[in-house]
């Protein structure tokens, strides 16, 4: 058997739309969201995400109730057995684990499979990331992959530069941050009034953290590219990711400036995630590229 036959599989947080899926032969795993109770998918093929991103966080402005789940062993255990049964191995890659359990989910399905089909490899992967964090470096990996990489290869490609991907965004209200736990409720409402926007970003846990604040939604866009500019490494060789949630101006407004100040060889621009986006809300924009590292001091603040 050609020992670079296996599959890439990611999940929906990973933000990758089906020109991308398609191009690079990867294979997709949705979560499903709760919207004012009823299911949805957050990721369906065929599935305009331009007009479902703007159905879905008009609603979310209008208050509408949503919650997401992880993907449970059951599903892992029925995708993944087909692939192992034509002889071919498996790389997942998941949601940082600092925001979901689904990686553990999806290696108890693994140590249950690999009993029944010992000769076969499912390597999972915490990918320490979301969004196109996650998704650009499952690119890399089917780079890997038809560049003739075996399977170890590139499992240890994302191992050892996972946390080179840096996540840097900001949100437009601060509200979805309150109700998932990383701001208070003092530090929303005050927020929102002084118009205070946090600069947050991915830790080496894959957690979200503050950075920095700024004050107006302006001085927070612009600190983004500067921050994106001061970060980055080796740019020539990197595709740079901008995510928003229906805040598709703003987006460009980024993408236009990092495409003219630094020699990428492309930006792109899509809707953030509808399972990811749902925890930081509508207005958020979010930057993926990669750097030295995710640390260093905070950049000079925009006053």
């Amino acid at each position: 058997m050609n020992e670079t036959a296996y599959e890439i599989i990611t999940d929906s947080a990973s933000n990758l739309t089906d020109d991308l899926l398609d191009m690079y032969d990867i294979k997709m795993l949705t979560y499903i969201s709760m919207v004012d109770g009823k299911e949805f998918k957050c990721y369906e093929r065929g599935r305009d995400y331009e007009l479902s991103g703007r159905h879905f966080y008009n609603e979310m402005r209008e208050g509408a109730d949503v919650h997401t789940s992880l993907i449970n062993m059951s599903v892992f255990h029925d995708y993944f057995e087909p692939i192992l049964k034509e002889g071919k191995d498996i790389i997942f890659v998941s949601i940082s684990g600092g925001l979901s359990g689904t990686i553990q989910s999806a290696r108890i399905a693994a140590e249950d499979l690999l009993e029944e089909y010992p000769d076969r490899k499912i390597i999972c992967i915490d990918s320490l990331s979301a969004s196109l964090g996650e998704g650009l470096m499952v690119i890399n990996l089917s780079k890997l992959r038809a560049s003739g990489s075996t399977i170890e290869e590139a499992a240890k490609y994302y191992e050892d530069n996972k946390l080179r991907m840096n996540h840097i965004f900001t949100v437009g209200d601060l509200k979805y941050l309150k109700k998932g736990g990383r701001i208070s409720a003092a530090e929303a409402i005050i927020g929102n009034v002084l118009s205070i926007k946090p600069i947050l970003k991915a830790d080496d846990r894959g957690m979200i953290i503050v950075h920095d604040k700024v004050r107006k939604r302006r001085n927070a866009l612009d600190y983004l590219i500067n921050m994106t500019k001061e970060r980055i490494r080796e740019p020539e060789k990197q595709m740079i990711s901008i995510c928003h949630c229906d805040a598709k101006m703003e987006a460009e407004y980024i993408a236009s400036h990092l495409k003219n100040e630094l020699p990428v060889q492309d930006v792109i621009v899509r809707y953030y995630d509808l399972c990811t986006g749902s925890h930081v809300g509508p207005g958020t924009i979010a930057i993926f590229f990669l750097g030295d590292n995710r640390l260093g001091p905070a950049s000079q603040k925009n006053k």
